[in-house]
């Protein structure tokens, strides 16, 4: 289980924090935090960290600066603007409101074993440095605001897992330079023992670690081959395959719904009607009502 420097931080002397998903959403796989930040401040100390961090200005515009190792860098954040942090890269920070919006921030930090796991199965021989001060990346900015509603939604860590493991392959492949070798588009043995796997545990709280060991993979190669091999992401099937073993239940039996979304693997009732009426277009109650009509 991943623990983050950042929980430590002290940061009430110059932000507020608005959200925290370790505290709120349970979310162990990667940390995502939502603050609103005082409209000048002089210097505030960014002490070094073992994550990859992630910051997206949300609202506000502002003239920020930079010092690390010796030297000062300076850029004018908007909303969509996007700083990364290397890990372990001691920063100083101060800036300046330049309009009259508050400023929010999203600040999500990927665990530095995630970021060098995925590293050393894409390219091993040199470490992962992604840093920038200011950058555009509109995929990154969809990303890390997918993460902020689902932790706000109370989606399960599998969800904060997998999109660790996107963001890594995403951060050193964009913005260090690093490529994938193509993936055999094949269906694999290995993928369906996981299928297997997954239909015979649903009810089970299961992890992408699990499901790659099951596999016997590592998780980044695991999520590429399930995606070649399936068209969809490990979490995406598992939902469906829930959605679909629920279907079944409440059109042959006669379990009370909240029985069956903890047979199905769903966290509650709430969170099975949730899912159910995203997927199929109404509630659990009135679907079982229509298909015995």
């Amino acid at each position: 289980m991943a623990e983050f420097d950042a929980l430590e931080l002290d940061e009430s002397a110059h932000s507020r924090r608005m959200f925290c998903s370790w505290e709120e959403a349970g979310w162990r796989s990667l940390l995502v935090r939502r603050f609103d930040d005082d409209p000048v401040v002089e210097q505030v100390e960014v002490p070094p960290s073992d994550d990859q961090q992630l910051v997206l200005v949300m609202s506000g515009r502002m003239a920020i600066e930079s010092g690390a190792d010796g030297r000062w860098r300076n850029a004018r954040y908007a909303p969509g603007s996007i700083g990364l942090t290397a890990p372990n890269r001691l920063t100083r920070l101060r800036w300046r409101s330049t309009s009259p919006e508050p400023i929010s921030r999203l600040h999500i930090y990927l665990p530095g074993s995630v970021l060098h796991r995925v590293a050393d199965e894409v390219c091993p021989q040199e470490a992962p440095r992604a840093d920038s001060l200011a950058l555009t990346d509109p995929v990154l900015m969809q990303m890390m605001l997918a993460l902020a509603n689902a932790a706000a939604a109370g989606a399960p860590d599998l969800y904060a897992e997998s999109a660790a493991e996107f963001l890594a392959v995403h951060i050193l492949v964009h913005h260090t330079g690093r490529f994938l070798s193509p993936v055999p588009r094949r269906e694999d043995v290995r993928i369906r023992r996981v299928l297997d796997f997954m239909r015979d545990n649903l009810h089970q709280n299961l992890t992408l670690a699990e499901m790659a060991r099951e596999a016997g993979l590592s998780t980044f190669h695991f999520l590429r081959v399930f995606k070649a091999a399936t068209g969809r992401t490990p979490h995406r099937h598992l939902t469906e395959l829930r959605v679909e073993i629920a279907r079944h239940h409440l059109e042959n039996g006669s379990l009370p719904v909240g029985e069956i979304a903890y047979l199905c693997g769903f966290s509650s009732p709430a969170h099975l009607s949730t899912v159910f009426t995203r997927t199929v277009g109404t509630s659990p109650t009135a679907y079982r009502r229509q298909r015995r009509a």
